[in-house]
């Protein structure tokens, strides 16, 4: 027990980790926020190419905005009485609005594919319009599908949760407050209480668990499925498109102007990079809670993953935004819009742009 704030060993680490969180989360909010609002203040030159960074953005943000909307309670030192509801509804939230930007990637990785490869095999005779007219139909609705899904599967997660908890946690709240009353070595109120993404996952027996098996089980398959599945699928892809890009560039189909200095791998690789070195740490927590480890053996790895989660919107900003010519062109001169070739797509610019 520390004796000079009266604060458990465990308090004192979710206090820190709460810390984290804010701090990298709010550079996240900058980040995401940035691209919003410049997307919406400068759409007549971003054109509708932009709208899937926007989207992307848009959903980091939300996600960064939720967690610390869970991890700001716990900072005080006096608990809030609707810390733990909070809680239980915000960071399956979070989840839902990363589940979203990770599908958002998965999108903007195809439809980049689809862009690069177009116009390059149509006619010249066709009208780029006319392109632009078909994938906006085409994708329009995977957009909706993208931010629909996992919303819907967040209610039917927060309905089914509450039923079960009131049938589970009823009859242990009087012998777990006795727990905490007692002194005894058992969780503290303010640990039991912490809103940390993945806590609680890591202690089948422990009695502040307020989500059952069967929710915990499928937060750890979920979380552990779409991180995977974003990073297959966006490696297949841009490695599919990488392989064209060689095809066409061996057929002499680039001018000069077109060949970027080291291919489009270049930029595809700090995409799924980000994905990977955001989730990592969290992965390999999701894998050991399995083996019921605890805190004080795990709290390093829930440093990183304090660390990684929160810098994602962070980091895609700069990835998918900033990062790039095009559309720092596109933001800072007027004279440029982000399509600044008739006969190549912003896409294509982007995944062309030097490392």
């Amino acid at each position: 027990m520390n004796s000079s704030s009266g604060l458990s060993d465990e308090d004192e680490r979710v206090i820190i980790l709460s810390w984290i969180y804010v701090s990298s989360l709010s550079l996240s909010l900058i980040g995401s926020c940035s691209v919003v609002v410049v997307s919406i203040i400068k759409r007549k030159h971003l054109n509708e190419q932009a709208k899937p960074l926007a989207q992307l953005a848009l959903a980091d943000f939300l996600a960064s905005l939720v967690l610390m909307g869970t991890a700001i309670p716990n900072l005080p030192y006096e608990l809030w009485p609707l810390s733990e509801k909070l809680c239980n509804i915000g960071l399956p939230l979070s989840l839902a609005f990363y589940c979203i930007s990770f599908l958002l990637v998965i999108i903007y990785a195809c439809e980049s594919a689809h862009a690069f490869q177009g116009w390059r095999k149509n006619t010249e005779q066709e009208a780029f319009e006319v392109q632009l007219s078909r994938r906006r139909r085409r994708f329009c609705l995977i957009y909706i599908i993208a931010w629909a899904v996992p919303i819907i599967g967040y209610l039917i997660y927060i309905n089914t949760v509450q039923i079960m908890q009131a049938t589970l946690t009823a009859p242990c709240k009087k012998g777990h407050m006795t727990i905490l009353k007692s002194g005894n070595r058992g969780p503290t109120a303010r640990f039991c209480n912490s809103c940390i993404l993945f806590l609680h996952l890591t202690n089948e027996n422990d009695s502040c668990t307020t989500v059952d098996r069967a929710h915990s089980e499928f937060i750890r398959i979920f979380t552990l499925s779409s991180v995977l599945i974003v990073i297959i699928s966006c490696t297949v892809v841009y490695c599919k498109l990488h392989s064209c890009y060689r095809h066409y560039e061996n057929t002499s189909m680039f001018t000069m102007s077109q060949r970027p200095p080291g291919g489009i791998w270049s930029s595809a690789r700090y995409m799924i990079l980000v994905v990977f070195f955001c989730w990592t740490p969290a992965l390999l927590l999701i894998s050991l809670s399995f083996a019921q480890a605890r805190i004080r053996h795990l709290f390093p790895l829930y440093v990183l993953q304090a660390l990684s989660v929160s810098l994602q919107g962070f980091l895609n900003s700069i990835v998918y935004a900033w990062r790039r010519q095009n559309f720092r062109d596109a933001v800072l001169g007027e004279r440029l819009p982000l399509m600044a070739y008739s006969n190549r797509a912003f896409f294509d610019q982007s995944l062309n742009e030097p490392s």
